[in-house]
């Protein structure tokens, strides 16, 4: 019989905290029952071309890419301008005990922008950007006429506690990769960082 065998190596990896939780973050598996993470419909195109997956574990983001049998880079080249979006819903209690400014609520949402080429390691509510954020996905409108026609626009958000936004832009050292050149990878077993979060977001000011 003949095996295939597939493998996997963490991509990136987003830590989340609540002061209201002491232990969350830290030991993990406190916030996970109460965080709602969903890809937006460009970026689940992109996850499932490239053989991406993704999950929550330990208050954790785990993102993996399939990589080649015998190195660690992705199996399906990645483009250079990466850049993946998540949709962001907290439950209760969590909610009950995040305190967001007055104005959040419908097209007003959190922003948490992730650039995996600078060199912040963390975020809280407070250094988020606050106000209305455009879908990535335009929508078809029709427009009654004799005869009627068909346009695309932009439209906002609306309904999210917020998105979590990931980019790679700029000249500073890039958190992907040892080697951007080849795509090795820079979370792997060998250099014992496998465990380590990437970026840490802190649901409180």
């Amino acid at each position: 019989m003949d095996r295939i065998l597939t493998k996997f190596e963490k991509l990136f990896s987003i830590r989340f905290s609540h002061a209201a939780y002491p232990n969350s973050g830290s030991m993990g598996g406190i916030l996970t029952p109460n965080l709602l993470l969903e890809p937006d419909p460009t970026t689940a195109t992109f996850f499932k071309k490239h053989d991406i997956h993704f999950r929550m574990r330990a208050d954790m983001l785990l993102c993996f890419v399939r990589i080649k049998p015998l190195e660690d880079a992705p199996y399906f080249r990645l483009p250079n301008s990466f850049s993946a979006r998540f949709f962001i819903d907290l439950t209760n209690p969590v909610k009950a005990n995040t305190d967001t400014v007055d104005t959040h609520g419908k097209e007003n949402m959190y922003r948490f922008r992730i650039n995996l080429r600078a060199a912040a390691n963390s975020m809280s509510l407070s250094g988020a950007s606050m106000g209305p954020i455009v879908s990535r996905e335009a929508t078809r409108v029709f427009s009654p006429g004799n005869p009627g026609s068909w346009t695309t626009s932009s439209v906002n958000l609306s309904g999210h506690f917020g998105v979590i936004d990931i980019v790679t832009e700029g000249s500073s050292a890039h958190r992907l990769y040892t080697d951007v050149n080849n795509q090795h990878l820079f979370y792997t077993s060998a250099n014992g960082n496998e465990n380590e979060h990437l970026f840490t977001i802190h649901l409180n000011n």
